[in-house]
């Protein structure tokens, strides 16, 4: 269980401040971005699929309590949450969750700009090129227009996807999906028919080969798998709410071939895919500045409500 007290917070980016003995990844004064942590010692660690490590949860989730000290007769605080405790001045990290950025950003409005990179944009866009392996032909469907489905788009763009489908019901996500790369989009907060039929009907009936599915809802999950042509995949990566259930039509799936697969982190992990990221942002294939809003630390219920309402979608708290 995770516990509290703790500071929440990751995809930090920031100056090396000091390293510990044998840390070799940064030496003070580099500019880092950073990622989840893992232990690098389990059977998937070593098999280098450290998104799956054995420890994930433990080490990004649960946290250490006691590793953060409150002041003099108050509870100490649990962190490393996401391997960083990143909504704070200063985050203590291990070096596989840092990416060294010193050769590859111009400076610190870059270095603001690109945070992101170290999950959300490595989650959708991990997806699309570790998770499905999409080809140039494939017909690709996004579901939920976040910073997570929004890298996926710009992922499938970059590959040259034959046609890649964005859905979410917010009007201004959808426009900004075509401004990324979908050729086609369905807003699902107007009337229809359900949503595999509409989704089907936008394409043609041609095969849909990969659906990445990032809202965790269960009916948009459904619907992401009925409209998958044979032999389909869906990859999972939206978090449902704890507890959800999902009921699936055996013989259907069967009949179709389908796969539906689960997959933490898109996949990868930051030292792979954030050196690509920022290869394609450097040559105006992954506009990163489209997605982000910055916002003072001491404002932060502004970015809040801007992510509730859906008028921003990836704030990032400035200290």
């Amino acid at each position: 269980m995770s516990k509290y007290p703790k500071v929440l917070g990751h995809e930090g980016a920031g100056f090396v401040e000091e390293v510990g003995l044998g840390v070799q990844v940064a030496a003070v004064g580099d500019p880092v971005l950073l990622s989840y942590d893992y232990c690098k010692k389990c059977d998937l660690c070593i098999a280098e699929q450290p998104s799956y490590c054995t420890s994930w949860s433990l080490l990004n989730i649960v946290g250490e309590q006691g590793s953060l000290e409150r002041a003099a007769n108050r509870e100490d605080i649990s962190g490393k949450f996401f391997g960083q405790s990143s909504f704070s001045a200063v985050a203590v990290v291990s070096e596989t969750s840092v990416v060294n950025v010193k050769e590859a950003i111009k400076n610190e409005e870059e270095l603001k700009l690109l945070a992101p990179l170290g999950c959300g944009l490595m989650t959708g866009s991990g997806a699309v090129m570790n998770a499905a392996h999409a080809k140039p032909d494939d017909i690709v469907l996004v579901t939920g227009l976040g910073a997570v489905g929004l890298a996926a788009i710009m992922a499938a763009k970059v590959v040259g996807c034959k046609e890649i489908i964005a859905v979410d019901r917010v009007a201004s996500r959808l426009e900004i999906a075509q401004e990324l790369g979908a050729s086609k989009v369905l807003d699902t907060s107007k009337d229809g028919p359900d949503l595999a039929t509409r989704i089907s009907d936008l394409v043609n009936n041609q095969r849909i080969a990969y659906a990445i599915e990032t809202t965790g809802a269960i009916p948009v999950i459904n619907g992401a798998l009925r409209a998958l042509g044979k032999r389909g995949k869906l990859i999972q990566v939206g978090l449902p709410q704890p507890g959800a259930e999902l009921t699936i039509n055996l013989s259907e799936f069967l009949r179709q071939s389908n796969v539906y697969e689960s997959h933490s982190m898109g996949g990868t992990t930051g030292s792979v895919m954030i050196p690509l990221m920022l290869q394609w942002y450097r040559n105006g294939k992954f506009p990163v500045e489209k997605l982000v809003s910055f916002v003072p630390v001491a404002r932060f219920t502004e970015a809040v409500e801007g992510m509730k309402s859906g008028t921003m979608i990836k704030p990032i708290l400035l200290w």
